[in-house]
């Protein structure tokens, strides 16, 4: 239009006025989704991100996409990804799950409209009885003008002259037809008032004040659509700029609503899956500080008397606690005693094999303790049990004597 040289308006009869060809001319711009100036798509389209076409990257200004995942598209999600393809860096500005932010902004937007619920709902009912009453006073004058009509009738024919026989039946039908037309008239007035009058009584005023509480209903109900609801957010917010801080699971949301006032929304995003399985480090604290005095199986026999349960919602075992030691450098409870032996120090000692000193266990030569199964044993030697295992191993065929490096004292620690 700039270019327009002549522009004479109304010249000719159109198809449609000036001012519905600027209607639709913009309409057209706004639902362009390559534009040169055109940061936003407008339009409201079939899918279920709700926030579709309204968000601002926070990062690099630009309009965030929704990719859908799954299978059929039932997993929706927000991303940007404009400096990546133009090859500007090495990852996306933003990606989240779409029903993360959809969510909070439209508690949001019920939470704005709760002031004005009241409000619009006696607007609406006002403008339905003054609608209602606009209607009934056209019925009215219609009646009004029927009955003026058939009482003129009537006049003209009372007074024709009695002579004048095919002028009066005349008159006398046109006055018949005036009261037939009257009478109709008078029942489809009757009939519209009792059908189209809907805020005529209380119960129906009723009804109507209760559509301002029934929004939210209206807005999570399955038969509303997602379009529908794309069209209503359209109608209350302008754009929505959305920032992710780096190293951060948290989203900030700046709302530009239709009338120009902002306001910001943070919505907290869960966990990656390492995180959510990762234990709490109340529980690495409580395992430390058991690890000092009680054995992996007693540790996790407490906490399950405490009810506690895993990162995975299962009862505790010697195997999670033994994996949390691992994990967090935390080293097992110190419960062998001073004088007490491994079975390797005492094969080492006697310069036999660990099997021996199995043997030895089994046939209770030796004085052994083994506070689980799986647990090592932990010997102790006094020296008349020392004497006799010596005497053992020098008269033994099957035992082969190796040199002893070692000669601590009976009962002590080597």
């Amino acid at each position: 239009m700039a270019d327009w040289r002549v522009s004479l308006k109304e010249h000719h009869e159109g198809y449609i006025t000036l001012e519905e060809f600027f209607k639709n001319q913009e309409r057209l711009e706004k639902n362009r989704t390559n534009g040169e100036e055109t940061v936003l798509t407008g339009p409201a389209r079939e899918g279920l991100a709700l926030l579709q076409g309204l968000l601002l990257c926070g990062n690099c200004g630009r309009a965030l996409t929704v990719r859908y995942l799954g299978n059929g598209g039932i997993y929706p999600c927000y991303q940007c990804n404009w400096l990546r393809r133009d090859g500007l860096s090495s990852k996306d500005c933003m990606s989240f799950r779409c029903d993360l932010l959809d969510g909070a902004i439209s508690e949001e937007v019920l939470k704005a409209l709760c002031p004005a619920e009241l409000e619009l709902a006696l607007a609406a009912l006002q403008e339905l009885e003054s609608r209602d009453q606009t209607i009934l006073h056209q019925w009215q004058m219609r009646l009004e003008r029927a009955e003026y009509e058939a009482a003129l009738a009537e006049r003209r024919y009372q007074q024709v002259d009695p002579s004048q026989r095919l002028v009066a039946s005349t008159l006398e039908r046109r006055w018949n037809d005036a009261l037939l037309q009257l009478e109709d008239l008078k029942k489809q007035a009757a009939e519209f008032q009792r059908q189209e009058a809907r805020v005529a009584t209380p119960e129906q005023k009723a009804k109507v004040l209760a559509l301002a509480r029934d929004l939210p209903l209206l807005w999570h109900a399955p038969t509303t659509q997602a379009k529908d609801r794309k069209r209503m957010l359209r109608l209350l917010i302008k754009d929505i700029t959305v920032d992710k801080p780096a190293n951060q699971k948290l989203l900030t949301a700046h709302i530009r609503w239709q009338g120009g006032a902002c306001s910001d929304l943070s919505v907290q995003l869960p966990p990656n899956i390492a995180d959510r399985l990762r234990y709490p480090a109340a529980v690495v604290d409580r395992v430390r500080d058991f690890a000092r005095g009680s054995i992996d199986a007693e540790i996790a026999e407490e906490f399950n008397q405490e009810g506690r349960t895993s990162a995975t919602g299962k009862p505790y075992t010697a195997k999670m606690i033994q994996w949390i030691r691992k994990c967090h450098g935390i080293p097992s409870a110190v419960l062998r005693k001073p004088e007490e032996l491994t079975v390797q120090q005492v094969a080492k000692y006697f310069g036999a094999s660990d099997s021996v000193v199995y043997y030895w266990i089994e046939r209770r030569l030796i004085h052994a303790r083994r506070l689980n199964a799986g647990m090592p044993y932990w010997i102790t030697l006094d020296k008349a049990d020392e004497q006799k295992l010596r005497n053992w191993v020098r008269n033994s065929t099957r035992v082969r004597n190796s040199k002893s490096s070692l000669n601590p004292a009976v009962g002590g620690a080597l």
